[in-house]
């Protein structure tokens, strides 16, 4: 496959700069569950609870863990999507919160996102060709020409065929619309693509043809992917580096060989003995996890995984622990094992 929409931006080009893409630092994400009243008061909790994260140019960091543990809230204080309740998220070295609408509009351009549900992404009334020129109308990027020229040049990179490019959103296979999805995400050449659950309504072996397609276009643009999913054996495929979430923190991040083949947190141990192999013969420690996630709302008191590990202490009640790093790999548990 061969991308070719023109010239790169400066934004693109500024990529060979070592300082980190994206950075999240110490970010909060409240939401209110019970508002106020002159009887109670409001009552609100932390989908993500003071996380820090740096997302280095050109890589694919993967952030993994169970539904409702916050990796898309996380997701979207990246993209800018919404403003964190605390802490800072940057991209390029700007924070979006502290822009006006047109600057936002302007930066934003250059973080696309890439929803789990592609037909409630994409309007059903339009063919997809329209859809996919639609980022570079609201843009005023070149000509009308220049803008069908370059949707077209999108499509097939995506290897929609010519023959669909006037269907509608509701004649097309779920991998067809997910694809028109991605050209429609790719056609303001961004420099941070966030996947949000990209194959997970997918059977697959189109989940294979869109992953092969994500990492094929990567290569060719030079993109840095935020990939969040719950699905490990998805993640092992196209990741460099792994960030595993639990109930709103960050409790396990490193590079994916160190985080799949010595994972040091036990909620991380549960999860990856979790993940089928291909030989039914192969003998392998299991990490069995003891009960249901607590709720959001009110979260245990110094760890929050221990009421669920099966290694708990009277510390672990106590006090929070924190992420401590060795080396590039970090870990959130009083009592981690040292890697293999």
């Amino acid at each position: 496959m061969s991308v070719s929409l023109g010239q790169q931006s400066a934004a693109n080009q500024a990529s060979e700069s070592s300082d980190p893409i994206a950075r999240v630092l110490s970010v909060s994400r409240s939401f209110v569950y019970r508002k106020a009243t002159l009887m109670r008061q409001a009552l609100s909790f932390k989908a993500v609870d003071t996380v820090s994260l740096d997302l280095q140019r050109g890589e694919t960091l993967a952030v993994v863990g169970e539904s409702g543990c916050g990796k898309s809230t996380l997701g979207r204080l990246v993209a800018g999507l919404m403003d964190p309740s605390e802490g800072r998220a940057v991209f390029n070295g700007t924070d979006f919160a502290s822009l006006s609408h047109t600057d936002w509009r302007s930066s934003r351009k250059r973080v696309q996102v890439i929803f789990q549900d592609a037909a409630g992404s994409l309007d059903p009334r339009l063919p997809v060709e329209i859809q996919v020129r639609e980022p570079l109308d609201l843009h005023g990027v070149g000509s009308p020409s220049e803008r069908s020229l370059r949707a077209a040049a999108m499509l097939e990179a995506v290897q929609l065929g010519r023959h669909l490019w006037a269907a509608v959103p509701s004649e097309l296979s779920g991998g067809q619309q997910q694809r028109v999805v991605i050209a429609r995400a790719l056609i303001l050449e961004p420099d941070l693509l966030i996947c949000d659950e990209p194959v997970s309504a997918l059977d697959v072996s189109i989940q294979a043809q869109i992953i092969a397609l994500l990492m094929d276009i990567r290569t060719q643009m030079g993109l840095t992917l935020l990939f969040i999913s719950h699905d490990l054996a998805v993640v092992r495929q196209i990741a460099d580096r792994v960030a595993v979430m639990y109930l709103g923190q960050i409790v396990e991040c490193g590079p994916l060989d160190q985080v799949f083949s010595a994972p040091r947190h036990p909620y991380a141990k549960a999860l990856l003995s979790a993940v089928p192999v291909p030989d039914p013969a192969a003998k392998r420690e299991k990490h069995l996890l003891a009960g249901d996630p607590p709720s959001p709302q009110t979260p245990p008191s110094g760890c929050r995984f221990r009421t669920r590990c099966l290694k708990v202490q009277p510390l672990c009640a106590q006090r929070e622990p924190q992420l401590v790093a060795n080396g590039d790999h970090e870990v959130r548990c009083h009592f981690s094992e040292e890697p293999r």
